[in-house]
Protein backbone atom coordinates (compact mmCIF):
# COMPACT_ATOMS: atom_id res chain seq x y z
CA UNK A 1 0.00 0.00 0.00
CA UNK A 2 3.01 2.44 1.06
CA UNK A 3 4.18 1.54 -2.31
CA UNK A 4 1.07 2.23 -4.53
CA UNK A 5 0.41 5.67 -2.28
CA UNK A 6 4.05 6.76 -3.75
CA UNK A 7 3.69 6.36 -7.00
CA UNK A 8 0.16 8.19 -7.03
CA UNK A 9 1.40 11.32 -4.90
CA UNK A 10 4.18 10.97 -7.43
CA UNK A 11 1.93 11.40 -10.37
CA UNK A 12 -0.30 14.07 -8.48
CA UNK A 13 2.88 16.21 -7.98
CA UNK A 14 4.37 16.09 -11.47
CA UNK A 15 1.38 15.92 -13.67
CA UNK A 16 -0.06 19.05 -13.32
CA UNK A 17 2.72 21.10 -13.96
CA UNK A 18 3.12 18.88 -16.77
CA UNK A 19 -0.19 20.39 -18.27
CA UNK A 20 0.22 23.56 -17.03
CA UNK A 21 3.77 23.99 -18.91
CA UNK A 22 3.36 26.35 -21.11
CA UNK A 23 6.69 25.42 -23.24
CA UNK A 24 7.29 21.35 -23.35
CA UNK A 25 9.31 19.52 -25.02
CA UNK A 26 8.59 15.93 -25.61
CA UNK A 27 11.60 13.59 -26.54
CA UNK A 28 10.21 10.58 -27.59
CA UNK A 29 12.61 8.64 -29.85
CA UNK A 30 13.52 5.70 -27.28
CA UNK A 31 16.46 7.38 -25.60
CA UNK A 32 18.84 5.81 -23.22
CA UNK A 33 19.13 8.85 -21.29
CA UNK A 34 16.16 9.03 -19.51
CA UNK A 35 17.17 7.64 -16.00
CA UNK A 36 20.31 9.56 -15.97
CA UNK A 37 18.47 12.74 -16.90
CA UNK A 38 15.60 12.07 -14.33
CA UNK A 39 19.19 11.88 -11.62
CA UNK A 40 19.76 14.97 -12.60
CA UNK A 41 22.84 14.21 -14.89
CA UNK A 42 24.90 13.40 -12.00
CA UNK A 43 25.53 9.73 -13.81
CA UNK A 44 29.59 10.01 -13.59
CA UNK A 45 30.24 7.73 -11.25
CA UNK A 46 26.77 5.34 -12.09
CA UNK A 47 27.98 2.09 -12.94
CA UNK A 48 25.29 0.69 -15.30
CA UNK A 49 25.25 -1.54 -18.57
CA UNK A 50 24.56 0.86 -21.54
CA UNK A 51 23.84 4.62 -20.54
CA UNK A 52 26.81 4.63 -18.73
CA UNK A 53 28.79 4.27 -21.93
CA UNK A 54 27.49 7.50 -22.92
CA UNK A 55 28.74 8.86 -19.69
CA UNK A 56 31.57 7.85 -18.42
CA UNK A 57 32.94 4.66 -20.25
CA UNK A 58 35.14 3.87 -17.43
CA UNK A 59 31.64 2.55 -15.54
CA UNK A 60 30.29 0.71 -18.28
CA UNK A 61 29.59 -2.74 -17.48
CA UNK A 62 27.80 -5.44 -19.61
CA UNK A 63 27.19 -8.60 -16.84
CA UNK A 64 27.57 -8.51 -13.00
CA UNK A 65 29.56 -12.43 -13.67
CA UNK A 66 31.34 -13.66 -16.71
CA UNK A 67 28.51 -16.69 -16.18
CA UNK A 68 25.81 -14.63 -17.93
CA UNK A 69 24.40 -13.97 -21.57
CA UNK A 70 27.47 -12.16 -22.97
CA UNK A 71 25.81 -10.49 -26.04
CA UNK A 72 22.93 -8.20 -26.29
CA UNK A 73 20.92 -6.30 -28.67
CA UNK A 74 18.56 -3.04 -27.65
CA UNK A 75 15.56 -2.15 -29.85
CA UNK A 76 12.99 0.32 -29.40
CA UNK A 77 9.85 -0.80 -31.80
CA UNK A 78 7.97 2.76 -31.30
CA UNK A 79 9.97 3.81 -33.71
CA UNK A 80 8.82 2.07 -36.74
CA UNK A 81 5.30 3.61 -36.36
CA UNK A 82 5.81 7.35 -35.60
CA UNK A 83 9.03 6.84 -38.40
CA UNK A 84 6.25 5.19 -40.77
CA UNK A 85 3.44 8.43 -40.09
CA UNK A 86 6.06 11.05 -40.07
CA UNK A 87 7.40 10.54 -42.87
CA UNK A 88 4.29 9.25 -45.01
CA UNK A 89 3.33 12.83 -44.44
CA UNK A 90 6.66 15.02 -44.56
CA UNK A 91 10.37 14.55 -45.95
CA UNK A 92 13.71 13.85 -43.68
CA UNK A 93 13.92 17.88 -43.61
CA UNK A 94 10.52 17.89 -42.36
CA UNK A 95 9.25 19.82 -45.21
CA UNK A 96 5.64 18.58 -46.39
CA UNK A 97 5.80 16.08 -49.44
CA UNK A 98 3.06 13.47 -48.48
CA UNK A 99 5.74 10.39 -49.85
CA UNK A 100 7.07 8.05 -48.23
CA UNK A 101 10.39 7.05 -50.01
CA UNK A 102 12.43 4.30 -50.01
CA UNK A 103 15.36 6.58 -48.26
CA UNK A 104 12.76 7.36 -45.67
CA UNK A 105 11.83 4.02 -44.90
CA UNK A 106 15.24 2.52 -44.52
CA UNK A 107 16.24 5.22 -42.53
CA UNK A 108 13.20 4.68 -39.80
CA UNK A 109 14.05 0.63 -40.04
CA UNK A 110 17.61 1.83 -39.09
CA UNK A 111 17.12 3.50 -36.20
CA UNK A 112 14.38 0.66 -34.59
CA UNK A 113 17.97 -0.90 -33.68
CA UNK A 114 18.96 1.52 -30.40
CA UNK A 115 22.76 -0.60 -29.78
CA UNK A 116 24.23 -3.53 -28.65
CA UNK A 117 26.43 -4.44 -26.14
CA UNK A 118 29.41 -7.26 -25.65
CA UNK A 119 30.98 -9.00 -22.69
CA UNK A 120 34.76 -10.84 -22.59
CA UNK A 121 36.24 -12.22 -19.82
CA UNK A 122 38.92 -8.73 -20.46
CA UNK A 123 36.61 -6.40 -21.40
CA UNK A 124 32.92 -4.74 -21.82
CA UNK A 125 32.04 -3.07 -25.19
CA UNK A 126 28.69 -1.47 -26.51
CA UNK A 127 27.49 0.92 -29.14
CA UNK A 128 24.43 3.32 -29.05
CA UNK A 129 23.07 4.35 -31.97
CA UNK A 130 20.50 6.95 -32.91
CA UNK A 131 20.41 9.02 -29.36
CA UNK A 132 18.81 12.58 -30.43
CA UNK A 133 20.10 15.63 -29.62
CA UNK A 134 18.37 17.29 -26.90
CA UNK A 135 17.90 20.90 -27.28
CA UNK A 136 16.27 23.59 -24.44
CA UNK A 137 15.64 26.63 -26.67
CA UNK A 138 12.61 28.17 -26.50
CA UNK A 139 11.89 27.85 -29.90
CA UNK A 140 13.12 24.65 -30.37
CA UNK A 141 10.18 23.46 -31.82
CA UNK A 142 11.76 19.97 -33.25
CA UNK A 143 11.48 19.11 -29.49
CA UNK A 144 7.83 20.01 -28.85
CA UNK A 145 6.20 17.15 -30.91
CA UNK A 146 4.64 14.23 -29.14
CA UNK A 147 6.29 10.74 -30.28
CA UNK A 148 7.79 11.97 -33.30
CA UNK A 149 11.76 11.48 -34.76
CA UNK A 150 11.84 14.96 -36.14
CA UNK A 151 14.68 16.09 -33.66
CA UNK A 152 16.29 12.46 -34.11
CA UNK A 153 16.18 12.84 -38.45
CA UNK A 154 17.96 16.34 -38.05
CA UNK A 155 20.30 16.24 -34.91
CA UNK A 156 22.06 12.79 -33.67
CA UNK A 157 24.91 10.80 -32.50
CA UNK A 158 26.16 7.34 -32.47
CA UNK A 159 28.81 6.38 -29.58
CA UNK A 160 30.78 3.18 -29.53
CA UNK A 161 32.35 2.38 -26.12
CA UNK A 162 35.19 0.08 -24.25
CA UNK A 163 35.59 -0.75 -20.90
CA UNK A 164 38.56 -2.66 -19.18
CA UNK A 165 38.80 -3.90 -15.76
CA UNK A 166 42.55 -3.19 -14.74
CA UNK A 167 41.85 -4.57 -11.42
CA UNK A 168 39.65 -5.23 -8.64
CA UNK A 169 38.62 -1.68 -7.85
CA UNK A 170 39.81 0.14 -11.31
CA UNK A 171 38.21 0.96 -14.19
CA UNK A 172 39.11 2.69 -17.45
CA UNK A 173 37.17 3.27 -20.70
CA UNK A 174 37.15 4.75 -23.80
CA UNK A 175 34.31 6.31 -26.07
CA UNK A 176 34.02 7.34 -29.80
CA UNK A 177 30.88 9.25 -30.89
CA UNK A 178 30.35 10.35 -34.27
CA UNK A 179 27.85 13.50 -34.35
CA UNK A 180 25.09 13.99 -37.38
CA UNK A 181 23.51 16.73 -38.67
CA UNK A 182 21.21 17.54 -41.44
CA UNK A 183 20.41 21.11 -42.86
CA UNK A 184 18.66 21.71 -45.74
CA UNK A 185 18.99 18.48 -47.85
CA UNK A 186 22.86 17.20 -46.54
CA UNK A 187 24.62 15.65 -44.06
CA UNK A 188 27.05 16.97 -41.40
CA UNK A 189 29.55 14.57 -39.82
CA UNK A 190 32.10 15.41 -36.99
CA UNK A 191 33.45 12.83 -34.02
CA UNK A 192 33.86 13.32 -30.84
CA UNK A 193 35.46 11.25 -27.50
CA UNK A 194 35.70 10.42 -24.29
CA UNK A 195 37.92 8.94 -21.67
CA UNK A 196 37.05 7.71 -17.77
CA UNK A 197 38.13 6.33 -15.08
CA UNK A 198 36.06 4.50 -12.44
CA UNK A 199 37.43 4.02 -8.76
CA UNK A 200 35.97 1.59 -6.53
CA UNK A 201 37.46 2.29 -3.31
CA UNK A 202 34.67 0.04 -1.11
CA UNK A 203 31.44 -1.70 -2.29
CA UNK A 204 29.33 1.22 -1.30
CA UNK A 205 31.28 3.72 -2.71
CA UNK A 206 31.99 4.58 -6.56
CA UNK A 207 34.09 7.79 -7.72
CA UNK A 208 33.81 8.46 -11.65
CA UNK A 209 36.44 10.95 -13.48
CA UNK A 210 35.69 12.22 -17.42
CA UNK A 211 36.72 14.01 -20.04
CA UNK A 212 34.99 14.85 -22.81
CA UNK A 213 35.90 16.29 -26.96
CA UNK A 214 33.39 17.46 -28.75
CA UNK A 215 34.06 18.86 -32.00
CA UNK A 216 33.51 22.72 -32.83
CA UNK A 217 30.22 22.44 -34.99
CA UNK A 218 28.36 20.12 -32.47
CA UNK A 219 29.66 22.16 -28.85
CA UNK A 220 26.04 22.36 -27.56
CA UNK A 221 25.09 19.07 -28.12
CA UNK A 222 25.18 17.12 -24.64
CA UNK A 223 25.01 21.25 -22.85
CA UNK A 224 21.16 22.05 -22.59
CA UNK A 225 20.05 19.51 -20.12
CA UNK A 226 23.53 17.76 -19.20
CA UNK A 227 25.87 20.59 -19.06
CA UNK A 228 28.38 19.15 -20.56
CA UNK A 229 31.28 21.28 -21.89
CA UNK A 230 34.58 20.39 -24.76
CA UNK A 231 37.57 19.73 -23.69
CA UNK A 232 36.09 19.75 -19.52
CA UNK A 233 37.03 17.41 -16.90
CA UNK A 234 33.77 16.32 -14.71
CA UNK A 235 34.43 14.28 -11.24
CA UNK A 236 31.45 12.20 -9.83
CA UNK A 237 30.90 10.43 -6.22
CA UNK A 238 27.94 7.37 -6.17
CA UNK A 239 27.18 5.76 -2.60
CA UNK A 240 24.72 3.29 -2.25
CA UNK A 241 23.54 2.51 0.73
CA UNK A 242 22.16 -0.71 0.03
CA UNK A 243 21.07 -2.43 -2.77
CA UNK A 244 18.08 -0.71 -3.79
CA UNK A 245 19.30 3.22 -3.49
CA UNK A 246 21.90 4.78 -5.53
CA UNK A 247 23.00 8.79 -4.18
CA UNK A 248 25.13 10.51 -6.65
CA UNK A 249 26.39 13.75 -7.15
CA UNK A 250 28.57 15.53 -10.31
CA UNK A 251 31.11 18.44 -10.10
CA UNK A 252 31.41 19.67 -13.87
CA UNK A 253 34.30 21.36 -15.50
CA UNK A 254 36.94 20.67 -12.54
CA UNK A 255 40.04 21.56 -14.88
CA UNK A 256 38.88 25.37 -16.64
CA UNK A 257 37.54 28.20 -14.52
CA UNK A 258 36.19 30.25 -16.88
CA UNK A 259 33.84 27.83 -18.78
CA UNK A 260 29.97 28.81 -18.35
CA UNK A 261 29.12 25.21 -16.18
CA UNK A 262 32.50 25.27 -14.25
CA UNK A 263 31.89 23.88 -10.39
CA UNK A 264 28.44 23.14 -11.28
CA UNK A 265 26.86 21.01 -9.16
CA UNK A 266 24.33 17.92 -10.21
CA UNK A 267 22.67 15.42 -7.97
CA UNK A 268 20.45 12.51 -8.17
CA UNK A 269 18.71 10.10 -6.43
CA UNK A 270 17.19 6.18 -7.10
CA UNK A 271 15.09 4.06 -5.38
CA UNK A 272 13.98 0.86 -6.38
CA UNK A 273 11.36 -1.26 -5.12
CA UNK A 274 10.33 -5.23 -5.35
CA UNK A 275 13.30 -5.30 -8.19
CA UNK A 276 10.51 -4.12 -10.91
CA UNK A 277 9.37 -0.44 -10.50
CA UNK A 278 13.04 2.67 -10.12
CA UNK A 279 11.87 6.13 -8.56
CA UNK A 280 14.39 8.83 -9.33
CA UNK A 281 14.87 12.55 -8.72
CA UNK A 282 17.50 14.94 -9.73
CA UNK A 283 18.13 18.61 -9.62
CA UNK A 284 21.11 21.40 -10.24
CA UNK A 285 21.60 24.96 -10.48
CA UNK A 286 22.26 26.11 -14.37
CA UNK A 287 25.48 28.74 -14.03
CA UNK A 288 24.73 30.55 -16.68
CA UNK A 289 20.84 31.79 -15.88
CA UNK A 290 20.96 30.80 -11.88
CA UNK A 291 17.75 28.79 -12.51
CA UNK A 292 16.90 25.60 -10.42
CA UNK A 293 16.26 22.50 -12.65
CA UNK A 294 14.19 19.86 -11.03
CA UNK A 295 13.75 16.68 -12.45
CA UNK A 296 11.69 13.26 -11.73
CA UNK A 297 11.48 9.85 -13.33
CA UNK A 298 9.65 6.33 -12.82
CA UNK A 299 11.47 3.32 -14.50
CA UNK A 300 9.93 -0.64 -14.89
CA UNK A 301 12.72 -2.70 -14.72
CA UNK A 302 12.85 -6.38 -16.67
CA UNK A 303 12.58 -8.61 -13.58
CA UNK A 304 11.11 -11.16 -15.88
CA UNK A 305 14.18 -11.69 -17.61
CA UNK A 306 15.48 -12.99 -14.66
CA UNK A 307 14.16 -16.48 -14.87
CA UNK A 308 14.45 -17.14 -18.16
CA UNK A 309 17.35 -18.58 -20.06
CA UNK A 310 18.80 -15.26 -21.13
CA UNK A 311 19.12 -14.06 -17.29
CA UNK A 312 21.16 -11.15 -17.29
CA UNK A 313 22.21 -8.77 -14.53
CA UNK A 314 21.86 -5.74 -17.02
CA UNK A 315 19.39 -3.29 -15.14
CA UNK A 316 18.07 -1.22 -18.21
CA UNK A 317 14.66 0.29 -17.87
CA UNK A 318 12.59 -1.49 -20.15
CA UNK A 319 9.83 1.52 -19.86
CA UNK A 320 10.89 5.07 -18.86
CA UNK A 321 9.53 8.50 -18.10
CA UNK A 322 11.24 11.30 -16.77
CA UNK A 323 9.85 15.12 -16.73
CA UNK A 324 12.49 17.88 -16.34
CA UNK A 325 11.41 21.28 -15.03
CA UNK A 326 13.35 25.17 -14.80
CA UNK A 327 12.95 27.45 -12.85
CA UNK A 328 10.06 30.49 -14.00
CA UNK A 329 6.94 28.99 -12.48
CA UNK A 330 7.93 25.87 -14.12
CA UNK A 331 7.04 27.16 -17.31
CA UNK A 332 9.63 25.08 -19.40
CA UNK A 333 9.72 21.50 -19.26
CA UNK A 334 11.03 18.45 -21.13
CA UNK A 335 9.44 15.11 -21.00
CA UNK A 336 11.28 12.02 -21.96
CA UNK A 337 10.06 8.61 -22.65
CA UNK A 338 11.87 5.42 -23.51
CA UNK A 339 10.67 2.20 -24.26
CA UNK A 340 13.58 -0.33 -24.97
CA UNK A 341 13.21 -3.99 -25.34
CA UNK A 342 16.03 -6.22 -26.04
CA UNK A 343 17.11 -9.65 -26.68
Amino acid sequence: MFRLTFVLVFLLLTLPYSVHASDSSYITSGTIRARALAMGSAYFSVEDDFSSGLYNPGTFRVNATRAERPFRLFFNPVLIGTGLYDLSEYDLDFKKDDELTTEEMLLTAATMLKGAVYSTPFLDMGVALWEEVITTEADGAANRHFFSIENLAKNSFHSAFMNIKIASSVSIGVAGTLYNQRENGKYKFMSGHTFGVMLNPNPKLKVGITYNFFPEDFYGARFGLESLENETVTGGISYYPDKNTVLSIDLRNLNKEDKSTSREIHAGFEKQFAGILALRAGYYRKKTTQNDVLSFGVGLLPKWEKISKFATSSRNDRLSYTVIFEEDGFKRSWHVFSLLLRY
